[in-house]
């Protein structure tokens, strides 16, 4: 419009009102200094604004509560929407598997979100197949495209197969077992829900251990990928399949190998994937922990529990008191507006302020009821993974496999002989070294002292500095805040 009114020798622009031509004060401004170095002319249909002071002062106000109206409508919508979520509905479209439903029941327009019966079933399947661990987010994809699921089609989209993206979206949606995920908040919706929590959980635990283990989709598939790295350059191993003289052989080979006509830095060859497979069950058992350190651990963390449960007491009864106060604060505001000493747009300001803080607060009362039962739980958890890890990996599936290899290693590491050379032990594992230097490493190189064993010994027996360390990433591995942790710890030497 803007460049056609000069081209047509326009003089006047008519709008019906002022905000229908702006909703803020700077766009309102801008335009009407474009139209005045055009020579054109604004009026309103239905407002008495001109060229005279008068009238630009008029235009002015109306532009101002123009932008008013717009914030405080956007506003008053987003209110409704975090009240709509806090009560279970949904607050945004639903995802793929639901549809909107609306209704007119009496005067009141009902709107819910119902199951769609054309892509419920599949989405349900999805869940279920990925659960079984034998099918990775590519095949998956290409399964669902075969039976026909598809995107909800719009007005202006026809409805598509999903992307590899979507479905990997969709598998870690709460929504689909019942919780409603708006604005870093959940709930329990009022929507009917497509599979169970163990279901999810299942899932969340697969995607999270292929992540983990930096594994990506392939036509190529076994338990070990991802977690072995090579020992002399330290680059991932890579799992392929090769077809020669007596049948298919699978094997592992370094990703910066020299190969034929290439420039790889590593010498490495390829290692049987089977001879490295009964490396690592025989290296199981270096991850076992004699229940003595184990106790000793468990009566470590469990003396910084209880000064953790000090501290998250006092913290909540601060919460508590703040929030004792705010409802003090809301009853004499609502006191003074019966007695009209505040207007109806003071006390709805101060109301709005005081629900939010109320909001902030109770979110912080929530945070701080962790108890330090959940740490132990945790811990006993990791721990009992250490009982008989020989056995339990033995007997294990290779989704099973696949979940304990990440559990307890960041890196495999193999040798030249497809020996098993070296590991890093995840996070939890690595800390409880502390105590049991010998954790995870391999029986070759049991005999070499550990920098977490050494050091200078304090004058409580066993408690070195660099075990102390070791003490402190523990428990911030488990939950414990670092100040507490090294409270104890200076206790514990002391």
């Amino acid at each position: 419009m803007l460049r056609e009114l000069p081209a047509v020798g326009a003089r006047y622009l008519i709008v019906h009102k002022v905000d229908r031509l702006a909703r803020n004060r700077l766009d309102d401004a801008t335009l009407y200094d474009q139209l005045v170095r055009m020579g054109v002319t604004l009026i309103s249909a239905s407002e008495n604004i001109d060229e005279t002071p008068t009238g630009r002062l008029m235009h002015g106000m109306l532009a101002t509560y123009a932008e008013y109206y717009s914030n405080n409508l956007a506003s008053e919508i987003k209110k409704g929407l975090i009240q709509k979520h806090i009560t279970g509905g949904t607050p945004f479209k639903p995802p793929l598997g639901y549809m909107p439903r609306r209704e007119l029941v009496g005067n009141q327009d009902i709107r819910t979100v119902v199951v769609d019966p054309e892509r419920a079933p599949l989405v349900k399947l999805a869940f279920d197949l990925y659960a079984t661990g034998d099918w990775p987010l590519l095949t998956l994809t290409a399964h669902l495209e075969q039976l026909g699921l598809t995107s909800r089609p719009t007005p202006k989209r026809p409805a598509k197969p999903l992307r590899m993206t979507s479905v990997h979206k969709l598998l870690t949606n709460p929504y689909y077992h019942g919780v409603v995920a708006y604005q870093g908040r959940r709930v329990l919706g009022r929507h009917e829900p497509l599979i169970d929590r163990d279901t999810f959980d299942r899932v969340q635990g697969l995607l999270a251990a292929r992540a983990v283990a930096g594994d990506r989709p392939s036509k190529h598939e076994h338990y070990l990928r991802g977690s072995l790295f090579c020992g002399s350059c330290g680059g991932r191993l890579l799992f392929s399949r090769h077809t020669g003289n007596g049948g298919t052989y699978e094997y592992f080979s370094c990703i910066n190998r020299r190969s034929r006509g290439g420039n790889g830095r590593c010498r490495g060859v390829h290692y049987s994937a089977e001879k490295i497979a009964l490396q690592l069950e025989e290296h199981y058992r270096t991850v076992n922990l004699p229940p003595d350190v184990q106790q000793k651990i468990v009566d470590d963390v469990k003396a910084d529990g209880a000064e953790r449960v000090l501290v998250v007491e006092r913290e909540m009864k601060r919460h508590r008191q703040t929030i004792d106060e705010l409802e003090d604060q809301q009853a004499h505001l609502l006191e003074l507006s019966l007695k009209g000493l505040v207007s109806e747009r003071v006390l709805a300001r101060k109301q709005a302020e005081l629900e939010t803080e109320h909001a902030r607060v109770t979110d912080l009362l929530e945070d701080s009821r962790m108890d330090a039962h959940n740490v132990e739980t945790q811990l006993l958890d990791a721990l009992a993974r250490t009982q008989t890890p020989y056995t339990t990996y033995h007997g294990a599936t290779p989704f099973e496999r696949r979940l304990l290899n990440q559990a307890f290693f960041d890196r495999i590491l193999v040798g030249e002989e497809g020996e098993i050379t070296g590991a890093e032990l995840a996070p939890v594992y690595a800390a409880m070294a502390g105590w049991e230097p010998r954790l995870g490493q391999p029986t070759a190189s049991a005999a070499v002292p550990s920098r977490a064993g050494g050091g200078r010994e304090s004058a409580n027996p066993g408690l070195s500095v660099d075990r102390g360390l070791h003490f402190v990433k523990l428990v911030e591995t488990v939950g414990i805040e670092p100040t507490s942790a090294i409270a104890l710890w200076q206790l514990l030497r002391a």
